[in-house]
């Protein structure tokens, strides 16, 4: 199944995909770099198309396709844009649990897919992540990973379980 396929069939996101990065705000696509655009296969904003039955929830911002030369299939780049300072921690952990738990819900036709769950700074950055915080990151699968999403033409080999927690494995 494709990631459009997937989206289509996802209740409240039937008429949500777009192609390329064209579900991203203006403001937040010169934060998504990939190394070969052409592998952008397209993207979910899931925050805008649950607003209004989650009005009060932490939801997650948005889902960007890429396929991959060394993959058979589209990998799910789950990216929420957030300040990136102390204070904001603790909201973007339970953002990420939202997804968890949405991708184990009413999410499950884009749970198949390889993923990575990421974290990207949408202004200054004054974050100093502690030992507690960073357990409490990976216990969710949430990776910080700075200003910019680099998206390689080729993905690197991870070992995975439960597709939440993982590290890179040389190739």
């Amino acid at each position: 199944m494709s990631f459009r396929e997937a989206v289509e069939k996802t209740p409240g996101l039937e008429n949500a995909y777009q192609i390329g990065l064209q579900a991203l705000r203006a403001r937040d696509k010169p934060h998504v770099d990939p190394e070969d655009p052409r592998g952008l296969t397209g993207s979910v904003d899931i925050d805008t198309a649950f607003q209004q039955s989650d009005p009060q929830a932490n939801r997650w911002d948005f889902g960007v396709a890429y396929k991959h030369s060394n993959r058979a299939n589209d990998v799910i780049y789950w990216l929420e844009l957030h300040t990136a300072n102390d204070s904001e921690i603790k909201v973007v952990i339970k953002k990420a649990l939202w997804l968890r738990g949405w991708l184990n819900g009413i999410g499950m036709p884009l749970s198949t897919f390889e993923r990575d769950i990421v974290w990207v700074s949408s202004g200054p950055t004054s974050i100093t992540l502690s030992a507690p915080q960073r357990k409490q990151m990976a216990q969710v699968g949430l990776r910080y990973i700075g200003r910019a999403l680099r998206i390689p033409t080729r993905r690197a080999n991870l070992d995975c379980y439960q597709r939440f927690y993982c590290t890179v494995v040389p190739a």
